[in-house]
């Protein structure tokens, strides 16, 4: 019975210190990424605040200078690992640690779409290394899977904005009619220093919008 206690009271103690690093480690890491966004807007913007939503998900309004969009913020999700279980489950699954830009823009879109950018892998495994002898890669075009049989004039556009090299980050991307007109969720690794894609993703998201707001015209 005494060994059971004490072994209640020492696993007690070991989430509640897994806890306590798990809250510092996430405050240090929402601020390294606040100094990631502000460093990836470049000086046509600035973040004005945080708002935490959920034990591992933040909010970040925006004020930017660079037109397009208005009232814009970036909701980010980090590992959720405030018990040891949360931490393995979420490693087991895979998941990333993600971004998600939202804004309204000057000209809302006259349509909704929302696009997931799947891809494949044609080798056995992510980490098998590419650099073998006497192995030959192809690139090839993107392919559009759509489930309309028709294609608007405004779909179009926004769908060949989609298919350049600069938006190959994102995971998803979505325009509708009502707030927020503009949604991109990328990787929250893709705006970490180093990443070369940090230095367009801006200009890359307001290419996509703007491709919205072009149709009308």
């Amino acid at each position: 019975m005494v060994v059971l206690v004490i072994s209640l009271i020492a696993a007690v103690a070991l989430c509640l210190a897994w806890y306590a690093v798990s809250v510092r480690h996430k405050h240090r890491k929402a601020r390294e990424v606040l100094r990631w966004i502000q460093s990836a807007l470049a000086g046509r913007g600035q973040v004005i605040g945080i708002s935490w939503t959920g034990a591992s998900r933040f909010r970040v309004p925006l004020r930017l200078t660079c037109g397009v969009f208005q009232r814009a913020w970036v909701l980010v999700e980090l590992q959720s690992q405030q018990t040891p279980v949360q931490w393995l489950l979420r490693k087991l699954r895979g998941r990333r640690e993600v971004l998600t830009f939202q804004a309204d823009l000057d000209f809302p879109p006259t349509f909704s779409l929302h696009v997931h950018n799947f891809r494949w892998i044609a080798r056995s495994s992510r980490r098998t290394p590419t650099n073998r002898p006497g192995w030959k890669f192809e690139y090839l075009q993107p392919l559009i899977i759509s489930t309309r049989a028709d294609r608007q004039k405004e779909i179009a556009c926004a769908m060949t904005s989609l298919t350049k090299g600069d938006s190959s980050e994102f995971e998803d991307v979505s325009f509708q009619r009502s707030s927020p007109h503009f949604s991109a969720t990328l990787p929250l690794e893709s705006l970490a220093p180093g990443s070369p894609a940090r230095t367009y993703m801006l200009d890359a998201m307001r290419e996509l919008a703007g491709s919205a707001s072009a149709s009308l015209f």
